[in-house]
């Protein structure tokens, strides 16, 4: 059996094998093993390749501008139920009729204890419109979270085909590195043997050395794109992300006169300015009503003591009364009502600015993707190969002497700068997509 401690002497026990620990490689392991086991149980698994579905559902449940607004929609749904409640009434006691000289109840027949209950009630209409506003509100904040979503998704889609991009881009130029470092070697040789000359091979190094620089500036855009993406997704900032799945889409698109013609019934950010202007119509029809008079419904009851002389021998008393609130001064009331129907025309220009503003967003994406479109079957079934082609053929009869260095250092050039542009095209293509798709206030695939 281990050697037992008293119950008083245990603190000191720990203290004592924590000492020994740093002594015993098992005795380490054993200390730190659950703190290890908490880091690996808690560390972000980031799929390899790095899907772009993945990045959308995690922005979704993790984002904390979605966070926001979605508190904030649940905060409007919260306002309906007491914008269309009265007024809680009110309870009130009253020592009446006390003589001063005795405080006694039972000195005069006009002394007793009296207690009333009164009820506010507002000009019909006003509830049932202040609550119509509030639900109107309530309709705004939940289509401004799905816009919000949109626009995030759009976001995500973005900042993840750039990273491909400047993942691809950075493949690509390691790649013609390696080539255009065998092309220096074989001009170094030409050269030395004397068939070669000594342009060539500052050229090659010219060139290596504008590759090298390109490399530096690949990898910084890999990590800005990691940043950025870092953030949308709630991710640690010095998260790594593996390559990305293939950037390549031909997903299919409406064309623009359909996605224009339903906007208003299907962008959420339009359906929230609608709200809007629905809810400044009501706050208007509000304020035309509480320049109307309102009540105040009373009951009232009160407990009297017997007392000689008392017509009616000690009866209790119960009254009723109605108050009116008397909305004399119209200059105050004809303000508040010209300053809400100032705010529904400034929500009504609002809408009409949005509306516009998306117009011309949907016709740029739309523009953009269909440059994008001919640009990647243009490069793809044209230019790349073509490209790819002439260096092949460029190199081997620069290997037999049958055209000069430069022509074979422009045909690596051009293969370089060709599939660029078939990488960027493909990224371009899911930005306006996405671009599209956050305009149209829908999702198209």
């Amino acid at each position: 059996m281990g050697k037992e401690f008293p119950n008083n002497d245990w603190p000191a026990a720990i203290l004592r094998w924590l000492a020994a620990a740093k002594h015993s490689p098992i005795a380490r392991l054993a200390l730190f093993a659950p703190l290890l086991l908490a880091g690996i149980a808690s560390a972000e698994t980031v799929p390899s390749p790095l899907p772009l579905s993945w990045c959308l559902e995690r922005a979704v449940s993790n984002n904390p501008t979605l966070a926001v607004d979605q508190a904030s929609r649940d905060a409007a749904l919260q306002r309906i139920t007491p914008a269309g409640a009265l007024e809680d009434p009110r309870l009130r006691y009253e020592a009446s009729n006390v003589p001063t000289g005795d405080l006694d109840f039972s000195s005069t027949p006009l002394s007793g204890h009296q207690f009333g209950l009164s009820q506010r009630v507002p000009f019909p209409g006003f509830l049932s419109n202040r609550e119509a506003a509030a639900k109107s509100a309530a309709d705004a904040a939940t289509f401004s979270l799905e816009d919000r979503k949109l626009a995030i998704a759009s976001r995500v889609e973005g900042v993840w085909a750039e990273l491909g991009f400047a993942q691809r881009a950075l493949r690509i130029t390691e790649r013609n590195i390696a080539l255009l470092r065998q092309l220096t070697r074989i001009a170094e040789a030409k050269y030395r043997v004397g068939t070669g000359l000594q342009q060539d091979v500052l050229r090659a190094q010219v060139e290596l050395t504008a590759l090298l620089d390109q490399e530096l500036s690949r990898r910084a855009a890999i990590e800005r794109a990691s940043a950025r993406l870092s953030v949308l997704l709630d991710l640690p900032a010095d998260a790594v992300f593996p390559d990305t799945e293939p950037l390549a889409d031909d997903s299919s698109y409406p064309e623009l006169p359909i996605l224009a013609a339903s906007l208003e019934t299907k962008n959420a950010r339009l359906l929230a300015l609608d709200a809007e202007v629905e809810q400044a119509k009501r706050l208007l029809r509000v304020a035309e009503l509480e320049s109307y008079p309102d009540f105040d419904l009373g009951l009232g009851y009160r407990i009297r003591e017997r007392v000689a002389g008392d017509p009616v021998n000690g009866d209790d008393y119960v009254g009723a009364s109605v108050t009116v609130r008397l909305p004399l001064n119209r200059s105050k009331w004809n303000a508040r009502i010209a300053e809400r129907r100032a705010l529904l025309r400034r929500q009504e220009a609002i809408y009409r600015g949005a509306r516009a503003s998306l117009v011309g967003a949907l016709r740029i994406a739309h523009a953009e993707l269909t440059r994008s479109d001919s640009e990647v079957a243009l490069l793809q079934t044209g230019l790349v190969p073509q490209a790819r082609q002439s260096l092949d053929s460029s190199r081997s009869a620069y290997e037999v002497g049958r055209i000069e260095f430069l022509s074979l250092l422009d045909s690596q050039v051009r293969l370089l700068n060709a599939e660029l542009r078939l990488v960027r095209a493909e990224a371009d293509r899911r930005q306006a997509y996405a671009a599209l798709e956050a305009a149209a206030g829908e999702t198209l695939r």
